[in-house]
């Protein structure tokens, strides 16, 4: 029912923002590869797809505010041991939402670049430890928000066709640390979720909503 209710609170901040706005809107998705900051694995070996829908509200010809909302799979894992072949992964799965300041730059006549930056707000649907093909209980379990930070590149190639790049982390620790030694360290309050995106956007065409 949490979960529902995340998903429709959501859907009418969309309508509130793109509200008596033009706006711009299409569908998105990717490959991605992530890792999880103060797990002690280390390395972008977890690999996983997103998939959304985004909306652009435009302030000017070069500005705007993009709005998203993106299944994603996080997590991190370790390659199997080629001696004793273990294996060992969290695989963690979130409902996204970022809120990105965009400024668009024209490159050439019909392409351009757009600059991303800003928040999200990621909603836990589930996670597993999987260790030699097998699920496990996470213990401690992570907490239910992914608090963080997005910035990234989009080469638009055409008018309705873009090329992503984007790089997450978060700000907030999303797992307590079982064993902390300094308490006064950053790193090491808890695990951080850390994504690298690569996808298309693919925009459907302006709209005028009236109020």
């Amino acid at each position: 029912m949490r979960k529902i209710l995340f998903v429709i609170s959501i859907l009418l901040l969309c309508n509130t923002i793109i509200a008596q706005r033009s706006f711009k809107g299409g569908v998105m998705a990717g490959g991605v590869t992530s890792q999880i900051s103060g797990d002690g694995l280390g390395g972008w070996d977890k690999f996983g797809l997103y998939a959304g829908g985004w909306v652009l509200m435009p302030f000017s010809e070069n500005t705007g505010l993009m709005l998203g909302m993106k299944y994603i799979n996080k997590g991190s894992r370790t390659k199997q041991d080629s001696i004793t072949f273990q294996s060992f992964g969290y695989y963690l799965n979130y409902i996204d939402v970022p809120l990105l300041f965009s400024y668009t730059t024209r490159t050439r006549e019909k392409t351009s670049l757009e600059i991303l930056i800003g928040p999200y707000i990621g909603y836990l649907l589930n996670q597993k430890i999987i260790s030699n093909s097998m699920d496990r209980e996470i213990i401690p379990a992570f907490e239910s928000l992914d608090i963080g930070a997005e910035v990234g590149v989009k080469w638009n190639v055409s008018e309705n066709v873009g090329i992503t790049g984007l790089l997450t982390s978060s700000i907030l620790p999303t797992r307590p640390n079982p064993a902390q030694v300094n308490p006064l360290s950053y790193y090491e309050k808890g695990n951080y979720n850390q994504t690298i995106q690569l996808g298309l956007y693919l925009r459907f065409g302006k709209k005028q909503i009236a109020g």
